[in-house]
């Protein structure tokens, strides 16, 4: 999911040159809008989009799937952030949800929220008046190996803030971190990225009308341990701007600025900040993007720094531009730990005719791609000039981008207890990467549905099925083939009569089970805790029902 190479020497941001393009949308997408925050979900490349301003302030919540292309509204549960723009939107993979903060509409916000992508609920974690001040147009980055988000100025009708907070994620409290001495002038329009390698937030430009200059061109570094506040200073640097974007590619580790508002009105420059040496880089394209300003950025592993949205010579945009670096053709690489199944994300044994994940670099096409079935129902060996092996049987591939695959694990390792898994990709070949074999290793599916007290539920790993099925083939609509292993499942601890279980229609390697919910359950918040064991191997889940 990462790029190769970290670079550290100025001649390599010449020998890797970065590219624009934009990415595809299939089907309905947000309107076009200012101040459409943004935060990205390396797990599952997912790409959120909440609120921001078009003809009014917005409060929808929207989903792109990068291997689709595709843009879904969701409808979460729970009542909802009240609209707004200027807010922030950072992404907490520990927790698996987003957090927004603050933000403008009417008035201004100063509540904390978060949505728990697997309940697809909102929820307010820490109300108005208990942290920092009502602001729009602030800075926010989660500092994740201290378990917080930090928050730094930004703007009010009472003002303007120079002050700096930290939210812990665990306890749901603000605390007041702002140092003694140096600060960045108090200013709002800007934005703040985290350079984790550095250990550090960087903070640029701005508006700091009625304590200085509006637009800002500083750049200053907040200590993520000492909490000080240093200038980075000298040498060439980008024209003064606000209501830019800006993400910092951790792959590169470089510090990406595109566009803004400046002196002149709309700019479409690019530059690049790398912390190691302290200097500034301008990065000429022709074409290059139309000048824009009030555009959000994120960074995105396989795609680059993302920018949505913003204000441009045709009016408000809802394009999804990326600017990454191209990178030579390297050798796919994973390691053993990366491979598990696909349902559970577990890592162990592989499992004949399992789903499997395997995780890695330079595996397949930096845009996802999902397989097709031919015409008899057999999906094929290779995919996207992908292709996999194990134990020197080709496994087919459902999904390949270049940070995950997904392949069904051949049904021919029966009776093997390890796998020596390789991944080509375009000519070029993993190594052999050695994976132990089970007869069972089962895995559930976390979304699940609820139909007149049954509970429908997905697994994979259950092993060999009779009748037999040949790897790589969907099942038909007739008799669907069983797990040749006994299955059993528990809800909420208490035992559950299996009314159905075989092969899920048109799927390769799923099981479908129909599991009677026992009497005296009652479900609470649409999830339900089911195990489900499959010979002598069993797995746990939380099941959200849909």
């Amino acid at each position: 999911m990462r790029y190769l190479l970290l670079l550290a020497a100025a001649a390599l941001v010449q020998a890797q040159p970065l590219t624009w393009r934009e990415l595809p949308v299939n089907g309905s997408a947000p309107s076009g809008r200012v101040d459409g925050a943004i935060a990205y979900d390396e797990r599952d490349q997912r790409l959120y989009m909440f609120g921001g301003r078009d003809t009014r302030a917005q409060n929808d919540l929207w989903m792109y799937a990068v291997e689709r292309g595709q843009w879904t509204q969701l409808q979460p549960g729970g009542t909802p952030p009240a609209a707004r723009f200027g807010h922030t939107l950072l992404f907490d993979a520990q927790r698996r949800r987003l957090l927004l903060f603050g933000g403008q509409a009417s008035g201004f916000f100063s509540d904390t929220w978060a949505y728990d992508i697997a309940a697809n609920r909102w929820q307010q974690i820490a109300p108005g008046g208990s942290g920092p001040n009502e602001r729009y147009g602030h800075s926010a980055v989660l500092d994740s190996a201290r378990g917080r988000m930090i928050v730094s100025h930004g703007f009010t009708d009472e003002g303007r803030f120079d002050d700096t907070w930290a939210l812990d994620l665990a306890t749901n409290r603000w605390q007041d971190i702002s140092p003694r001495g140096d600060r960045p002038l108090r200013r709002c329009l800007h934005h703040a990225v985290l350079d984790v390698e550095g250990n550090q937030m960087l903070l640029y430009g701005g508006c700091a009308s009625g304590f200085g200059p509006c637009p800002l061109g500083d750049l200053w570094s907040f200590d993520l341990a000492t909490h000080r506040w240093t200038e980075r200073t000298g040498g060439l640097k980008p024209p003064e701007r606000q209501w830019y974007g800006m993400g910092f590619d951790s792959a590169r580790r470089r510090l990406v600025l595109f566009g803004g508002s400046g002196q002149t009105g709309n700019l479409n420059d690019t530059w690049e900040y790398d912390p190691a040496r302290g200097a500034w880089t301008q990065m000429r394209f022709s074409p290059a993007p139309p000048a824009r300003s009030r555009h959000e950025a994120v960074f995105a592993p396989g795609l680059g720094v993302v920018f949505f949205g913003g204000s441009g010579p045709s009016g408000l945009s809802n394009q999804l531009l990326a600017i990454a670096a191209d990178i030579a053709p390297s050798a796919p690489r994973f390691s053993s730990a990366a491979v598990v199944n696909a349902f559970s994300g577990n890592p162990g044994p592989v499992a004949p005719g399992s789903i499997v994940t395997i995780y890695g670099e330079g595996l397949g096409p930096a845009f996802g791609t999902t397989a097709s079935a031919d015409a008899g129902g057999q999906l094929a060996a290779s995919l996207a000039g992908v292709s996999i092996s194990m134990n020197g049987i080709p496994a087919p591939v459902l999904y390949a981008q270049s940070g995950q695959l997904n392949v069904q694990a051949p049904y021919e390792l029966s009776g093997a207890r390890e796998a020596g898994i390789r991944v080509e990709y375009n000519g070029r070949s993993s190594a052999t990467v050695a994976v132990p074999v089970a007869d069972q290793s089962p895995g559930l599916h976390p979304a699940a549905f609820l139909i007149d007290q049954v509970v429908v539920m997905f697994a994979t790993g259950v092993g060999a099925v009779t009748p037999s099925i040949g790897t790589g083939v969907l099942t038909g609509s007739g008799d669907l083939p069983r797990p040749v292993a006994p299955v059993a499942v528990t809800l909420e601890g208490q035992p559950a009569v299996i009314e159905f279980i075989g092969h899920a229609p048109q799927t390769a390697g799923v099981i479908q089970i129909h599991a009677r919910l026992p009497q005296g359950i009652v479900i609470a918040g649409g999830r339900i805790e089911a195990v489900l064991r499959a010979g002598t191997d069993e797995t746990a889940a939380t099941l959200t029902l849909q």
